[in-house]
């Protein structure tokens, strides 16, 4: 059985630890989450995590809050953005309006389609949040406790709320810290985004102001790597160890999915026909007819841990992953493996025109003919 240690948010981590160090000597002393990001013209050629096509043209984000604009006729343009650190996921909701999250649990939000950003919360906020929701839990604990001294079960719900308590409160003394890693908005008011450790966030104001979200049953803080609504309001989460929970509710309450493997997922895709797809270490692959309720495991042909992927417009699939590797499927079911010349690692891939797919990873943004891909696979 695969088994996973934390390796997703290592990634993410090591891509920026050589460009942050060179970074101390050239701008001044303040926090990544309060300086503006750095336009240069090469920043299609640094680390890119993700990826989102909007009508005809692409949104990028990645290393150094770097934010891309892909356009039909092929340019790329960098905007300004209000922070210095590594974004993480892109999410829109219409052309317009949509949000965008990274580490220091930093969430942007854009209403003119990418071209403008502003910041609505960072992980200072984050933990006072996390700060008033560990006071009111510890307060309903010790009144519980209180009204029925010798129950064994409220006296452990009171030891863990103090511990939560403790915790939130020792995580707020690092600063902005609380990495994000997936955001997902069903309309322009209400969203969710996950992240390390546990973190789970939910507005209802288009981003203004967030709660934390506690129903999650994740008492070990597991890293939560992806969030994703279906089109029937279902609400899905996954993360390490191969943890997946679901919600019927609007997310005021979580069961855990039935998962055959302990491997950790870093995406859920839903395609066209209304099945799912969970990817992540080791090549994990997993099939959902349900809406999630339940797992099946399909054969990707590799090994490689898969990040992300896209269903194209003549209904295939691609998916991105570890070593160059590419995997493409007709059906959504059966992959066949494509490996670039390059050892760069996949996170995204969109299509930019019928023929011509944008990949983005450890080495910035690539362009591959879809036709070739599939010539190369025959």
């Amino acid at each position: 059985m695969k088994t996973f240690s934390r390796s997703a948010l290592t990634l993410l981590i090591s891509l920026s630890v050589g460009l942050a160090a060179a970074q101390i000597n050239a701008a001044p002393l303040t926090d990544r989450v309060d300086r503006p990001s750095h336009l240069t013209a090469n920043a299609a050629q640094f680390p890119l995590i993700d990826i989102q096509s909007i009508n005809d043209r692409q949104v990028m984000v990645g290393e150094s809050g770097h934010i891309l604009l892909g356009t039909a006729d092929g340019k790329i343009k960098q905007v300004d953005v209000p922070v210095d650190l590594l974004l993480t996921a892109v999410h829109f909701v219409d052309p317009q309006n949509g949000w965008v999250v990274g580490h220091d649990g930093v969430v942007l939000h854009s209403t003119d389609g990418g071209q403008h950003w502003i910041k609505q919360i960072d992980g200072r906020d984050i933990s006072k949040t996390m700060q008033v929701w560990a006071e009111s839990a510890l307060a309903d604990a010790e009144k519980a406790s209180e009204a029925a001294p010798d129950d064994e079960d409220l006296e452990i719900a009171l030891d863990n709320a103090y511990f939560a308590l403790d915790d939130v409160e020792a995580g707020s003394e690092a600063g902005p810290s609380r990495p994000l890693l997936d955001v997902w908005f069903r309309d322009v008011n209400e969203g969710w985004a996950v992240g390390a450790y546990g973190m789970f966030i939910h507005t209802t104001d288009g981003g203004s102001t967030w709660n934390y979200v506690a129903a999650l049953p994740n008492p070990d803080r597991m890293h939560l790597n992806t969030v994703l609504g279906l089109t029937d309001r279902t609400l899905l989460v996954g993360g390490e160890g191969g943890r997946m929970y679901r919600s019927q509710d609007n997310g005021q309450s979580w069961t855990a999915s039935r998962n055959p493997s302990q491997a950790s997922i870093y995406k859920i895709l839903e395609l066209k026909d209304g099945s799912l797809l969970a990817l992540g270490f080791g090549g994990e692959l997993l099939n959902s007819q349900d809406q999630g309720a339940s797992w099946t495991e399909l054969q990707s042909q590799t090994r490689v841990s898969l990040y992300n992927g896209t269903q194209l417009a003549d209904g295939s699939v691609l998916l991105a992953g570890q070593r160059g590797t590419l995997l493409y499927s007709r059906d959504g079911k059966h992959f066949n493996v494509w490996k670039s010349k390059s050892s760069a690692s996949w996170l995204g891939v969109a299509e930019s025109s019928p023929q011509m797919l944008m990949l983005i990873g450890s080495k910035g943004l690539q362009r591959l003919s879809l036709s070739e891909l599939k010539e190369q696979l025959q």
